[in-house]
C-alpha cells in the first residue's frame, strides 16, 4: 500500500487516540504521552493494526508524529520519549464529504480528506 495514505490513515487512528484520551479524562486536559505506550495501544485497541508487528507500527508512528510536530500540532521531546499536545482535540463532521475529522485547536479548521471549511460538531449536539 502507498505510504502515503498508510500515513494519512495511522494519522486518523493516532488523533482518535488524542481525542478519546482526553475524553475519559473529562475536564482534566491530558497532554503528554509516551511513544512507547501509544504504539502499543495503537497495536492492542484498533483492529487494523492488530496484526501488524510493533516495529512497523512505531516506524509510520514516527512519520505522522515529526509531521504533525512540523505542522505545529505536538512537540516532540526526543531525549525522554515524550509527546507534548499543544491543545485538545476536537471531533468535526466535514459537511460536504462526510469525513470525520479531529482537529487541534492550533490548526485551521479544515476537512483534512476535502480541505472544505464547512465543518459541524459530531455528533450532532441536540
Amino acid at each position: 500500500m502507498n505510504t502515503e495514505i498508510l500515513s494519512f490513515e495511522f494519522e486518523w487512528y493516532l488523533r482518535d487516540y488524542f481525542f478519546r484520551v482526553n475524553n475519559r479524562n473529562g475536564e482534566d486536559f491530558e497532554s503528554i504521552f509516551d511513544n512507547n505506550e501509544i504504539c502499543s495501544y495503537m497495536k492492542e485497541n484498533y483492529l487494523k493494526y492488530r496484526d501488524w508487528k510493533v516495529e512497523e507500527i512505531t516506524k509510520l508512528f514516527n512519520t505522522v508524529i515529526y509531521d504533525l510536530h512540523d505542522r505545529n500540532v505536538l512537540i516532540v521531546k526526543k531525549d525522554t520519549g515524550k509527546i507534548i499536545l499543544k491543545s485538545r482535540f476536537v471531533r468535526k463532521q466535514c459537511s460536504n464529504c462526510y469525513y470525520i475529522n479531529y482537529l487541534s485547536s492550533s490548526e485551521s479548521m479544515n476537512c483534512h480528506r476535502c480541505k472544505s471549511d464547512n465543518l459541524k460538531d459530531f455528533p450532532p449536539r441536540k
